[in-house]
């Protein structure tokens, strides 16, 4: 006698066994296919970035998105190649010429260092012997970058035209089927926790927006603010030296000091220094420019750029910083902070719950949790100011 069919069922202990086998899979997965991931990322972050604009747009107009996508592939390729054509050449010379400066900028410091063994402060003696090694070791860090990578973005051209048609493929169906996808997010969760899981959802998206979004404008605005006194001062490579600075305020606390110290080591040794200033005299003056900058950046640009979301105590931006460097690199350290602040917001989600204590009200954090009514993610803050 047959008998009846019926599905299988998992245990408690198979589902969460099954998960985690599934879960290690993925991580040893990605493990292993490392380096073709940067394209697929990139698509991810400007997907992310940009929807929030062309939901807006197809919504404002009836527009479809496919047509707003090829909008801003034309506007964002037109501006992207202008500023490639005007500045590329003048980084790319410029990225040789302080690569090939610096054995002789190392020369000139070791020099320096033996002639300065120790700074005399009153009673107090600091030797600078410390110093010397990381100094020289920083330079030596950034002329190896710079000879090693400038001629390999300008020569793998091959390499480079494969992945940038992954990553504009990858972004079109990501930003065409946003809707979709989130559609298709929210309902892997069980529908009795859906308005709930959304609402966290919703803290977790605001800190990430805030940060990417904010780091991004950092850049250009810091990469801007120190290339015009970098100009005037005549510090060779300025426009490297600008970008560079600005690309490592997205390392908190480390890169502005490392910015700091190239501009100031390569102004120390700059053969002519205008207005009469001494090499000394010069990079004492930017020292005090980055600083006031950097002043200006965390009490005026931060705070209306990224807002209070991403705010932690020092303590815990010092070892999130650590371990974010610790576990995966560079990469590690740009993620650090808004991972942390993601830790926060779920660790007192999880501390609510094991406390029983009630959720906040939703309202005044999210626009609307209902399925029917829910924007994009980041559109509501597009639709409130359109």
């Amino acid at each position: 006698m047959e008998h009846d069919a019926r599905p299988i069922r998992f245990s408690y202990q198979a589902k969460w066994i099954t998960s985690a086998i599934v879960v290690g899979l993925i991580i040893v997965f990605l493990h292993e296919i490392t380096h073709i991931l940067p394209p697929f990322i990139g698509a991810i972050i400007t997907a992310y970035l940009f929807n929030p604009l062309i939901g807006w747009l197809h919504r404002r107009t009836g527009i479809s998105r496919a047509i707003w996508i090829v909008i801003l592939y034309v506007v964002a390729g037109s501006v992207l190649y202008s500023l490639f054509t005007a500045l590329w050449p003048r980084i790319v010379q410029q990225s040789r010429d302080l690569a090939a400066s610096a054995p002789m900028i190392i020369r000139e410091l070791t020099i320096w260092f033996e002639q300065n063994e120790s700074i005399v402060l009153g009673d107090m003696v600091i030797s600078l012997a410390p110093l010397e090694a990381q100094v020289i070791g920083l330079i030596s860090d950034v002329a190896g970058w710079l000879s090693g990578n400038v001629p390999k973005i300008v020569f793998s051209a091959l390499e480079s035209v494969i992945y940038l048609l992954v990553y504009l493929i990858i972004t079109f169906y990501l930003l065409l089927q946003a809707p979709q996808l989130k559609e298709w997010a929210r309902n892997l969760i069980p529908s009795p926790y859906r308005r709930e899981i959304a609402h966290l959802g919703y803290q977790i998206d605001r800190v990430f927006n805030a940060y990417i979004r904010g780091q991004l404008i950092l850049i250009v605005i810091m990469s801007v603010l120190l290339y015009i006194p970098l100009s005037i001062l005549q510090v060779p490579y300025a426009l490297v030296i600008a970008i560079a600075s600005g690309v490592l305020e997205i390392l908190p606390i480390i890169g502005p000091w490392s910015a700091a110290g190239i501009a100031m080591t390569v102004a120390l040794f700059q053969p002519v220094t205008p207005f009469g200033l001494s090499n000394v005299s010069l990079a004492i003056l930017l020292g005090v420019i980055y600083f006031v900058l950097r002043q200006i950046e965390d009490h005026f640009i931060i705070p209306n750029v990224m807002g209070p979301l991403v705010r932690l105590h020092p303590g815990v931006v010092i070892f999130a910083i650590l371990a974010g460097g610790a576990l995966a690199g560079a990469f590690g350290l740009f993620i650090s902070i808004p991972i942390a602040a993601v830790i926060r917001i779920i660790l007192s989600y999880l501390y609510r719950k094991l406390t029983d204590q009630p959720e906040p009200p939703s309202s005044a954090d999210h626009p609307n949790p209902a399925p029917q009514a829910e924007p994009a993610v980041g559109e509501a803050a597009l639709s409130s100011q359109g």
